[in-house]
């Protein structure tokens, strides 16, 4: 591990923050506003700067236009259209409109229309230049307007650029796609730009071409050129475009006419479009020779993403230019793929013996090239791609292709004809990585979920003894989730599969999830399908309010539910019900249809039961804010924040993870404690949706009014701390010898991209190359996110956006599931690679359904150290827990964790430089300054920052856990934590909440104190006397400590040296003795151990609200079960006095004894007790960790009234299983 002393220097301060010239008069408009030199944006923000640099070109050339963009988002463009609104004042000053599809088709069609506005009298602009764009399946869905559009032609002032959004593996979209040949049948050229710079150049040679042929005009986006960002240069007249002068345009041009038959269109399109594109690609050197060889052998051609990988590959084998001109290298750079342009083909090809063609997805190039070559005279390259010589698949068309990859190619390719023992170590390197990775580790993969809060969390739940189908955006997450939903359609088709379906099946009815964009895009077809074919399904139509899935923007259009009801009553859907989390708002029904039933959601399950018994076409109307929606308004202003938050009384939870069935959040957290595992409400994240508080458990509490305590705010946590944080001493920065790389790692959410925009930002703003590629897929939805930062010296110096296999410098594993993960682990190299890995355990989504899962931290720990080699480099730190403790809030994490690797000298950008990117960045600015201060303070004295953050050391030391006192019952009596006493008359916050006032020690064990874990055996056992003393009385104390005696002295006896068995019985024991009937939860809330933990999370004017079904006071529902309710304060009074009553416990007086659920509890503990003699009677070394697995068992019961009878059939059920392999051990 590196030295404290290595990490930071005093001397070196003045050189390592300042020594570089921040531009300080850079803004976050300059991407748009800026007319020459450097801007730092991403692709997407090109393509937004593209009508606006095509506009003063215009405007140079005396041309009057206006431009035009229309279609529909989707990943990667899913952000496009909000990054147009962020721009609208800068397009709408240079007449550029932006207008969305209510589908891709629709936008592309309002986009031909723009080519016709010239066609008649009355167009105020001399053309209007356009823009569509859309994802890959939005393509397919718009072939028809393009074959049409494209075969009428484009205006010559006008021009058209179709951005098709491609994902070629699959990361955001529910098959891979690559759009190219959907382009050609349309007759389109297609381009494909390598990078940000790329989109600009070819972006404006695109409306050229437009313009020159007549046609539209395919441009290929993936995630790796519109999530990537770049310091890019910009001058809209800097490029010089050139038209042709060996094609001559036919008689009538090639632009759009009317009339126009359609077989001119046709002989245009055929016989002049296709050459005039080759003519102007030629004219242009849009294809160009990047790296040439006098000696060529072996020729590489690329185009796109894949081109920067080639670069990368030759980079990893050690071959620069000079090295490949010497070797008999020539690579090849495509612009055009298609129609493919054949003078510089031949020129590239010239004096090869051996071409490499490396593209991702279909042979596209590759199948050009051998159509052109074939009629070649002379000697002609043999041509490999996607398959070699013999046929073997060497660059595959499915997924992606990896600089790695590719390098193993070339090198193979290049052993025909020279020899190096440098790229034989790279192939080694490579191989054993590859056997390092294909080792077993942690199978714990973060699986994407839905948000806190999400309405899909409750909406997509099916009762049972029926099915769903699933749909397309967010309602796609569902099919992976255990939830009786299965299959999917294209967007538009959702529950149309079911009527090819009905006549065929004896399953008489399914559900159908179809969120709001998706019935407004085309979905409301499918309805009206599903009522023609007559069969029996119910559309769950979510009306969310938001676009979730790409980063909630609204509906492209007006609608509402009484919208939604009056159009499908029109189709013919007779019943109608809307549930809604606020029913309220819909109390005037004459907005609706006659006969709409409206419910709250909490009825969804009957409602659903009773829909579908009904005949035909059915709709439920779910009425819900998307929760990620509703924090974005909240912090606007624009929506109420409701003052009223959940939390968890620990000591009463069971841990029987009903509160996450019922409210699929993951907000709901694990607590470990010292009585097992708990739940807690994250307050960072939760979005106040509530439904976990309708898990069937007592534990819930809302706090009404008050706030978060924060417990720094922002700030530096007192003067002794301000000052320490404002002199640090600064570390000396890596130098940039080479591209210096950054893997960040985290979950979607909490900030992982802002990281990778500040570093890109603060490299950009002192001059240097920078690079960031955001590859996201569906993390937003709480899933895997990863960031590639490459920062160097100029620009020049990087060519992949993308970290190649042992190439990262620095891993930032702010989340360390994802670290854990193939290609993160792919990125390390031993002697080069530093990982700092934030230890806090977060669970995945999938924890909200299995309870029991346990975090693998050790296995994930194993398996960076193994990629690292050894413990070098590895530095680990609680960054979530400090962050927290710290800041209050954990969206502080992230800043916290790179402020902790950048005073480690693990990050090549200035502290001034960060510091602007944070300003410009504008979000919590000076709480960010303070966590990244935090940070550094974390990296060179951590203890002191544990301190500030109010968290104990855990490391042994004269006051680990196990040496501090436990009070005896007598002192537990008299303790300020436990004094049961009336609220002070002078306490005035204490009167309004409630609650016993109480002193605040903390020196020693209390009972009830779960926070803090045993270290030893015996601490277990005199920790639960201590409680069961309190719980009932001494007596009962002792008939525990004397069972747990007899069986520690049986095991010692008959197998020496082992405790499990003991410690299983000391834990599970106490479990079900300590049941908790109503004297117990009354205790557990008036010890005054729930005051404090109430008091360390909020402040201010408050009150709390129980939510509880006391048996002797709840309603059942319609199968018997109780039904909670919200009590107010009075029922803490109800609690001290019940409290007190628990000396009744077991007499004839314990009117609450008399239930089944307290009979069955005093039974368990007698069956225990005998289950446990019986195994101590046949004890011995071969059955004792059988004999634990039994003792165990009652770890599974859990929960309250019919929660913990379904646990406990369950755990009654494995325990006969476990009886009879004891009884039977031969079985």
């Amino acid at each position: 591990m590196t030295s404290t002393a290595e990490l930071s220097s005093p001397a070196s301060a003045n050189t390592s923050l300042t020594n570089s010239v921040v531009d300080g008069d850079y803004t976050l408009d300059d991407k748009y506003t800026r007319q020459s030199g450097r801007i730092y944006l991403s692709g997407v923000q090109a393509l937004v700067r593209l009508p606006l640099m095509q506009k003063l070109r215009d405007e140079a050339a005396g041309l009057h236009t206006a431009g035009f963009v229309s279609g529909y988002r989707g990943s990667p463009l899913g952000g496009f259209d909000l990054e147009l609104w962020r721009a609208r004042k800068h397009l709408e000053g240079k007449q550029v409109k932006f207008i969305p599809g209510l589908n891709e088709d629709l936008g592309a069609t309002m986009v031909w229309g723009t080519q016709q506005t010239n066609l008649f009298p009355g167009a105020k602009v001399e053309g209007v230049f356009g823009m569509w764009y859309g994802k890959g399946p939005g393509v397919d869905r718009t072939g028809d307007v393009f074959k049409h559009a494209n075969a009428a032609g484009t205006a010559p002032k006008g021009g058209v650029l179709a951005l098709a959004a491609d994902d070629h593996a699959c990361r955001s979209s529910t098959l891979p796609h690559g759009s190219e040949h959907e382009f050609v049948s349309a007759m389109m050229p297609v381009l494909n730009p390598a990078g940000v710079q790329d989109i600009l150049d070819l972006g404006l040679i695109g409306w050229a071409m437009s313009r020159y042929t007549g046609r539209w005009v395919g441009f290929k986006t993936i995630a790796e050129t519109v999530e990537s960002s770049a310091s890019v240069d910009v001058d809209p007249l800097a490029l010089k475009i050139l038209l042709p002068e060996d094609f001559d345009i036919p008689r009538g041009g090639l632009n759009i006419r009317w009339p126009d038959p359609p077989m001119d269109q046709e002989m245009r399109l055929h016989q002049y479009a296709v050459k005039a594109a080759q003519a102007f690609a030629r004219a242009n050197k849009i294809d160009r020779i990047v790296i040439d060889s006098p000696n060529a052998r072996l020729g590489i051609i690329t185009t796109g993403k894949s081109y920067l990988d080639v670069l990368q590959a030759l980079e990893y084998l050690d071959l620069d230019a000079r090295a490949c001109a010497d070797l008999g290298i020539r690579v090849y750079k495509v612009a055009m793929t298609w129609p493919l342009e054949p003078v510089g083909l031949r020129e590239f090809a010239r004096g090869l013996q051996d071409i490499l063609v490396v593209e991702e997805k279909h042979a596209f190039i590759e199948s050009q090239m051998k159509e052109s070559m074939y009629n070649w005279t002379g000697e002609r390259p043999s041509v490999v791609g996607k398959y070699d010589e013999a046929g073997e698949w060497i660059l595959p068309s499915t997924g992606e292709l990896t600089p790695a990859r590719i390098a193993r190619v070339i090198a193979r390719r290049i052993q025909k004809f020279h020899d190096s023992e440098h790229i034989r170590d790279v192939m080694r390197w490579m191989e054993a990585k590859e056997s390092e990775l294909a080792l077993p580790r942690a199978a714990f993969p973060r699986v994407p979920h839905y948000c806190s809060g999400c309405p899909h969390n409750t909406s997509t739940v099916v009762p049972e003894g029926s099915r769903a189908l699933g749909g397309i955006g967010c309602h796609y997450m569902v099919t992976w989730m255990d939830r009786r939903t299965d299959t999917f359609t294209h967007m538009g088709g959702e529950g149309v599969t079911w009527a090819g379906q009905a006549s065929f099946t004896e399953t008489p009815h399914v559900f159908q999830n179809l969120g709001d964009g998706t019935y407004f895009h085309s979905g409301s077809l499918a309805i009206r399908q599903s009522i023609a074919a007559k069969v029996n399904i119910t559309y769950k139509i979510l009306y969310n309010d938001a676009v979730a899935m790409t980063g909630g923007q609204p509906v492209d259009g007006i609608l509402s539910v009484p919208q939604i009801a009056h159009q499908v009553r029109s189709e013919g859907v007779q019943t109608i019900v809307v549930l809604s989390d606020d029913i309220a708002k819909w109390s005037d029904p004459a907005i609706f249809p006659i006969g709409v039933e409206f419910f709250d959601r909490t009825e969804l399950d009957n409602v659903q039961k009773r829909l579908r018994e009904v005949q035909g076409t059915s709709v439920l109307i779910y009425d819900q804010t998307c929760a990620t929606e509703k924090r974005r308004r909240r912090k606007r202003g624009k929506m109420v924040d409701p003052a009223k938050r959940v939390m968890i009384n620990s000591l009463v939870c069971e841990g029987c993870g009903d509160c996450g069935k019922k409210s699929f959040c993951v907000s709901v957290l694990p607590k470990e404690t010292e009585f097992g595992r708990k739940r807690d409400i994250d307050q960072s994240n939760c979005n106040k949706d509530y439904s976990c508080v309708n898990g069937f458990c007592p534990s819930f509490v809302t706090v009404h009014g008050g706030t978060l305590k924060k417990k720094n705010s922002g700030k530096s946590g007192g003067t002794g701390n301000a000052d320490r944080l404002a002199n640090l001493p600064a570390p000396t920065l890596p130098s940039l010898e080479q591209p210096w790389n950054i893997l960040i790692t985290g979950v979607g959410g909490t900030g992982v991209v802002t990281i990778g925009a500040l570093l890109g930002m603060a490299g950009h703003l002192e001059g240097k190359g920078a690079s960031v590629l955001d590859q996201t897929g569906l993390a937003q939805k709480g899933g895997a996110v990863t960031t590639h930062i490459r920062i160097a010296r100029s620009p020049a110096d990087i060519h992949a956006v993308r970290i190649a296999a042992g190439e990262a410098d620095l891993v930032l594993g702010c989340g360390m599931v994802v670290v854990n993960d193939y290609w993160p682990l792919s990125k390390i190299r031993s002697g080069r690679t530093q990982v700092v890995l934030n230890s806090y355990e977060a669970m995945p989504g999938t924890f909200t359904t299995r309870p029991d899962m346990q975090f693998p931290a050790q296995d994930i720990v194993a398996a960076i150290k193994l990629a690292l080699g050894s413990d070098e480099g590895m530095h680990v730190v609680d960054a979530t827990q400090l962050a927290t403790a710290l800041m209050g809030d954990a969206i502080a994490t992230n800043l916290f964790i790179l402020g902790y690797a950048w005073q480690r000298a693990l990050v090549p950008v200035s502290f001034d430089a960060l510091m602007r990117a944070v300003e410009l960045n504008g979000a919590a600015i000076e709480m960010n300054k303070t966590a990244f201060a935090w940070g550094r303070l974390a990296a060179i004295d951590l203890p002191a920052v544990l301190e500030a953050a109010g968290i104990a050391r855990s490391v042994p030391s004269q006051d680990t856990l196990h040496e501090l006192p436990i009070l005896s019952p007598g002192e537990w009596e008299g303790h300020e934590w436990g004094a049961n006493v009336a609220p002070k008359p002078n306490a005035i916050e204490d009167e309004s909440r409630h609650l016993p006032a109480h002193g605040g020690s903390d020196a020693a064990f209390a009972p009830l104190d779960d926070t803090r874990l045993s270290r030893s055996l015996d601490e277990v056992v005199a920790r639960r006397v201590a409680f069961l003393t309190e719980y009932q009385s001494a007596g009962y104390a002792k008939r525990y400590s004397d069972l747990v005696a007899n069986v520690r002295a049986a095991e010692q006896q008959r197998t020496p040296g082992r405790t499990d068995l003991g410690e299983a019985v000391a834990r599970y024991a106490f479990k079900l003795m300590a049941y908790k009937d109503e004297y117990e939860v009354a205790r557990l809330y008036t010890s005054g151990d729930f005051k404090r933990r109430v008091e360390q999370q909020f402040e201010g004017d408050y009150k709390l609200r129980f939510h509880l079904a006391p048996p002797l006071l709840a309603k059942k529902d319609a199968e018997g079960r109780l039904l909670k309710r919200e009590y107010g304060a009075w029922m803490y009074t109800a609690f001290q006095l019940t409290a007190k009553l628990r000396f009744l416990r077991g007499t004839a007086l314990d009117v609450f004894g008399y239930t089944a659920e307290r009979k069955m509890e005093r039974r368990l503990i007698a069956d225990y007790f005998s289950t446990v003699a019986m195994l101590l009677d046949g004890l011995n070394d071969g059955n004792v960790a059988l004999a634990t697995e039994i003792a165990s068992v009652p770890e599974h019961i859990r929960g309250y009234g019919h929660v913990k009878d379904a646990h406990l059939h369950e755990a009654k059920a494995r325990e006969a299983g476990l009886l009879a392999k004891w009884k039977n051990p031969s079985a």
